[in-house]
């Protein structure tokens, strides 16, 4: 895989690399957001993650196209199937340090949904919401909570880095209200199908469309899904962390983006 970290992290070296790499896409793409806040948010990356952790070591290489770049055209590719995100309220679960979270924050003013950052892990978010405060960037809310045990009104959820799907509807079903919906950014579609309806019928969440994002490919297979919560979740919905990390070992569920 060719890298764009021979770009620079500033505005302008972060757009070269967006054209580079989504030449077909990067007209739309280069509207949608404020770059000088993406800049921004890169630095604090990079300086803060040494004592932060943010990074392995590969990653830390590579932040601009495994972190920033398909960051940016997965919220692209969301935006492109709801419309404006400006009136939504949109978390983002198991962030770390705000990915692929933040960059909703980084779209334009009229684009700009409500944002939450949750974590049940202080260590990474609470350097991001130190960044927030000292750059005097509104408009986003850290939640330190575990989720399996929160609820909330989400109109759209995300996540990255979570606990594998399908498994990862259910500890969200209480943050995401009736007629939200839920998008996990995944890998190689490999999913079974009726493990998906086993584990999405309790939750409330209906599979209504599944999205391939071939440009992402210089990074692996990358494909998202849609999850409309139509329904109320079941009482005791969801379950335990426990039970949930075990089932979804057993049963080798992936969403994690390697």
């Amino acid at each position: 895989m060719e890298y764009s970290e021979n770009f620079s992290h500033d505005a302008s070296g972060i757009c070269s690399a967006i054209r580079y790499r989504f030449p077909s896409e990067s007209g739309e793409i280069l509207d949608l957001f404020d770059w000088d806040l993406v800049a921004r948010f890169i630095a604090f990356l990079e300086e803060k993650n040494e004592i932060g952790g943010f990074f392995s070591k590969r990653d830390a290489d590579e932040i601009l196209d495994r972190h920033v770049l398909e960051s940016v055209y997965h919220i692209y590719a969301i935006r492109k199937e709801l419309g404006s995100l400006n009136k939504m309220k949109v978390g983002d679960a198991g962030t770390g340090p705000g990915l692929p979270g933040f960059f909703f924050r980084c779209l334009i003013q009229k684009e700009r949904p409500v944002l939450v950052l949750l974590d049940s892990q202080r260590r990474k978010l609470a350097l991001t919401e130190n960044f927030l405060k000292e750059q005097n960037i509104d408009g986003v809310e850290c939640v330190f909570a575990r989720a399996e045990e929160g609820k909330s009104d989400w109109d759209l959820a995300v996540s990255r880095g979570f606990i594998p799907f399908p498994w990862s509807a259910e500890v969200l079903s209480k943050w995401v209200k009736k007629s939200g919906t839920y998008v996990p950014f995944l890998g190689k579609d490999e999913f079974d199908k009726n493990l998906i309806k086993r584990i999405l019928e309790p939750t409330g969440f209906q599979l209504t469309k599944t999205i391939e994002l071939p440009s992402l490919r210089f990074l692996g297979m990358r494909h998202i899904k849609f999850l409309k919560k139509v329904e109320s979740t079941r009482q005791g919905i969801p379950r335990a962390w426990k039970i949930l990390v075990k089932e979804s070992k057993v049963e080798h569920g992936k969403d994690r983006i390697d």
